[in-house]
């Protein structure tokens, strides 16, 4: 048990796509993605007369906060409660794993309290019910870099890792958050896929070459321009896939426009996250082009500066830090 206060810096994840769902596919889902350092977040916790949270997302945390501390209690622990404050953090619903990195980063700050370090995965599962369906944000927590999930099968409790990667350090990575509509979650996610039509066999075998055959060795190499040949045609199979629920390729007009003018400006692997808004794409490290590819791009469409994060990949997992 804990009696300093707790702090823990977690990332943000980008998220490649899905790469099966439907009769067709012999498991359900996989999925390939990033963890990044930034927006990333930073939670801290320390003991409190009663359980509590405050700053951001505090709604939304107090009710993890409360899940996890009654599961762990369940089982005949007692644990004297926490006090857990959002000291940052990007929007929910927005296409970087916010939700889930919140979830995980109180599941983290709790069992260490409880004396439970280190938890693995399944244990991080099994509290906070996360990687239900894709497993990137729940092992980009414990691990950071390029992740590939295997999905589930008949007998999964959630998403195993199949692959992880470190993520070159000198590739630079422009993340933009327009203005738009936040993506589907929860019930409205739910009702996607179950309106969404399966995905063909053929359809799976492309998605599983791109990973393994080009993603994956290309990362291996360092070679920047494989890599985005390879994504940028991930996320077009899998935007024409998403086509029903978000009536095309991206989540909007706006969004396509954006990906367009960010492939002319010279970003390489251009896609949006998840059901978006947030898109991104990759460049070599290069300030001068990285100040010009932002003011371009800001011009071009009005955006506040707030809307474009240059950051690189989070190679380690959420890290934890006690203070007094």
């Amino acid at each position: 048990m804990i009696d300093a206060a707790l702090q823990l810096h977690a990332a943000s994840r980008l998220h490649f796509g899905l790469l099966a769902w439907g009769d067709e596919a012999p498991r359900q889902f996989g999925s390939v993605g990033l963890m990044i350092g930034r927006p990333g977040m930073v939670i801290s916790a320390r003991l409190s007369a009663q359980w509590g949270a405050e700053g951001l997302h505090s709604g939304r945390v107090r009710a993890i906060v409360d899940q996890v501390a009654s599961r762990i209690t369940s089982e005949g622990r007692a644990i004297s409660p926490l006090a857990v404050q959002i000291d940052s953090a990007p929007p929910e619903h927005v296409g970087l794993g916010t939700g889930t990195q919140l979830s995980l980063a109180v599941a983290r700050l709790i069992l260490e309290h409880a004396g439970e370090c280190d938890p693995n995965a399944a244990r991080l599962a099994e509290l906070t019910g996360r990687g239900k369906r894709s497993g990137i944000g729940l092992h980009g927590a414990l691990h950071g870099g390029l992740l590939v999930d295997g999905g589930r099968g008949v007998h999964t409790e959630y998403p195993p890792l199949l692959a992880r990667h470190e993520f070159p350090d000198d590739w630079s990575i422009l993340v933009v958050i327009p203005p738009s509509a936040p993506g589907l979650s929860d019930v409205r996610e739910r009702e996607a896929f179950a309106r969404l039509p399966g995905i063909s066999a053929s359809r799976i075998d492309r998605l599983a070459r791109l990973v393994l055959l080009g993603l994956l060795p290309a990362v291996a190499e360092r070679d920047l321009d494989s890599f985005g040949a390879s994504l940028s045609e991930l996320q077009h199979e899998v935007g024409e896939a998403f086509a029903p629920a978000q009536g095309g390729i991206y989540a909007d007009s706006r969004a396509e426009a954006l990906v367009s003018h960010m492939r002319e400006l010279g970003l390489v692997g251009v896609g949006q996250s998840s059901w978006g808004p947030a898109l991104y794409g990759f460049l070599r490290n290069d300030e001068k082009q990285q100040a010009f590819v932002t003011s371009a791009i800001l011009s071009e469409f009005g955006l506040s500066p707030s809307t474009l994060i240059w950051t690189r990949a989070a190679n380690a997992g959420a890290q934890l830090i006690k203070g007094e």
